[in-house]
């Protein structure tokens, strides 16, 4: 649920003069809806938000709540969205998780269908995972998807889209 007053005018002020100030901002989904991501996005465009673990979506093996399906598609159409690659295994409620791709391809086939190449960012979560599974692991899952994709998809995944998103100075 919503935390009390976080959609104030002040709380829009305050994101306002952040994006200005060439800044972003992580969401994690709980505290806020991926509603509240999309209204977020379409009140300050100028401001870069990335929602991390897929939004905090939760995986039990069955087909993805298509209600949340459809917020996840909403929030994605808004440009200044991006998606971390996240948490795959703590996106699952029983743990141990398991490790084979075709559990988890449902949220990452989703996630690429609405955010492209262009705007996922990986993100490895530790040392979050070490309780759900060791970091090789992570990276080698989400490897096994994304190496398909081409060695371009992958140069944006795990470097050029966080370096736009963030601002990163490029140093040469």
């Amino acid at each position: 649920g919503r935390y009390a007053d976080d959609l104030s005018d002040a709380f829009f002020r305050d994101l306002e003069t952040t994006a200005n100030a060439g800044k972003s901002v992580d969401v994690l989904a709980g505290g806020f809806s991926l509603k509240d991501v999309a209204t977020i996005a379409k009140r300050v465009p100028k401001l870069r938000i990335i929602i991390d673990h897929f939004g905090s979506v939760r995986l039990d093996g069955k087909p993805l709540n298509t209600a949340w399906v459809n917020d996840f598609r909403a929030v994605a159409k808004h440009k200044n969205v991006y998606c971390k690659v996240s948490a795959l295994f703590g996106r699952v409620e029983k743990q141990p998780a398991p490790t084979n791709l075709a559990y988890y391809k449902p949220i990452l086939d989703l996630a690429f269908a609405c955010y492209g190449e262009d705007r996922l960012v990986y993100s490895s979560d530790w040392p979050v995972t070490k309780t759900t599974a060791d970091y090789a692991a992570v990276l080698k899952l989400t490897r096994s998807y994304f190496e398909p994709k081409g060695a371009e998809a992958c140069e944006k995944l795990f470097h050029r889209n966080a370096v736009k998103f963030y601002a990163i100075p490029v140093i040469k």
